[in-house]
């Protein structure tokens, strides 16, 4: 019984054995398992961070395009204003000049009007002149004094 025993004891010392082997090869492999599986996160997890980053980065250069995009519209917009309102200064300018041109014309012409009303009263009175007779001429102050005979 003893030689049982033993071998009983040998049997149950080889399964412990056994088993313990297999537990420590099951250890490991769940260790290997465990390792792996962290691996494959920290890689994801980097993965993820890498595309919000990328993402973060596209983010802030779509909205720098936006507001360089707005900001070239709004210089568009200001130098079109610009444009308009020295188009219009010129127009106006050119508008005060005709203006200012057109009064100095009516001036030329209200003066030669008075000229030509001038002129015209002084040809009747010449033509009148020369048509008047003698009597009609008033006498000239000396020559009353100039016809008479010295005493």
């Amino acid at each position: 019984m003893t030689n049982d025993l033993l071998s009983i004891q040998e049997q149950l010392a080889k399964v412990a054995l056994q088993r313990e082997a297999e537990r420590l090869a099951a250890h490991e492999q769940a260790m290997r398992d465990l390792s792996e599986a962290r691996s494959k996160e920290d890689a994801r997890q980097a993965a993820a961070k890498e595309a919000a980053r990328e993402a973060e980065e596209k983010a802030t250069k779509r909205k720098a395009e936006a507001k360089e995009a707005e900001d070239a519209r709004l210089r568009a917009e200001a130098d079109a204003r610009r444009l308009a309102e020295q188009e219009e200064n010129k127009k106006q300018a050119a508008l005060d000049e005709f203006i200012a041109m057109k009064e100095h014309i009516k001036r030329r012409m209200d003066e030669m009007e008075r000229a030509e009303e001038q002129a015209k009263r002084e040809l009747r009175d010449a033509i009148n002149m020369s048509m008047a007779t003698p009597e009609d001429i008033p006498p000239h102050p000396l020559a009353k004094f100039l016809q008479k005979e010295p005493m």
